[in-house]
């Protein structure tokens, strides 16, 4: 069984040398000027440089895009949407409530906390695209619970996620991890791939655009884990 880490922890011992990624001591306190993985550090100041916001995106080309595309390719681009939305709000929760209570290295905690944030912001993105461009916001919202497709591809990493949260043993906590590199690393790209075969037709050029900020971070992400 794993151990959440303390939220406040004044009595421990532990210095920086004998700091853990799992199974710590820590104050709780971030002592970010006494870092023990440098390479954690790195990528926290390579994400917080990445930094982007949805609105830097002109999407107002996408919207006439949007009236023109095919029936075939407005329901594929909807359903893209939809799964990208549901897998982001996953992902946000995951990491706040399952991963990040049994990392025991703050300078990892801050990542996680920053990808937590990127998470959420990648959800703000794709609100802004369904908002802005759908005609039907309110039905991709609920795609997930309808096409199965996507239900099962969705219930099949929210199981792991559960799994977890209902019973936090080590091992769990390797099929989480695995489960969030499927997630990252195939699911998104399915659904980025489908994006930016639009833009290669000259089609969706600032949805195409709002992807790369996304994939970008994805790539920290990936990485992190």
């Amino acid at each position: 069984m794993l151990n959440r880490k303390k939220i406040y922890n004044p009595n421990t011992k532990e210095d920086v040398n004998h700091r853990q990624i799992f199974g710590g001591d820590p104050t709780g306190i971030f002592e970010l000027n006494d870092i023990k993985y440098q390479w954690a550090y790195n990528l926290w100041e390579m994400m917080l440089n990445n930094t982007w916001f949805p609105k830097e995106v002109d999407l107002s080309g996408d919207v006439k895009d949007y009236t023109n595309l095919s029936y075939s390719e407005k329901k594929a681009y909807d359903k893209a949407l939809a799964q990208l939305i549901f897998m982001d709000s996953l992902q946000t929760n995951n990491l706040i409530d399952n991963i990040n209570p049994y990392i025991t290295a703050p300078e990892i905690n801050a990542i996680l906390s920053r990808q937590s944030y990127e998470e959420a912001n990648h959800s703000k993105s794709y609100a802004v695209m369904v908002d802005s461009i759908s005609t039907n916001s309110e039905e991709i919202y609920e795609l997930w619970r309808r096409d199965m497709m996507l239900k099962n591809k969705n219930d099949a990493i929210a199981k792991i996620y559960q799994e977890l949260a209902k019973n936090p043993s080590e091992t769990n906590f390797v099929k989480a991890c695995f489960a969030n590199q499927i997630l990252e690393g195939i699911y998104f790209y399915s659904g980025f791939a489908y994006l930016y075969t639009l833009a290669r037709s000259d089609k969706m050029l600032g949805t195409a655009q709002m992807i790369r900020f996304i994939q970008r971070d994805e790539v920290t992400h990936l990485l992190l884990f």
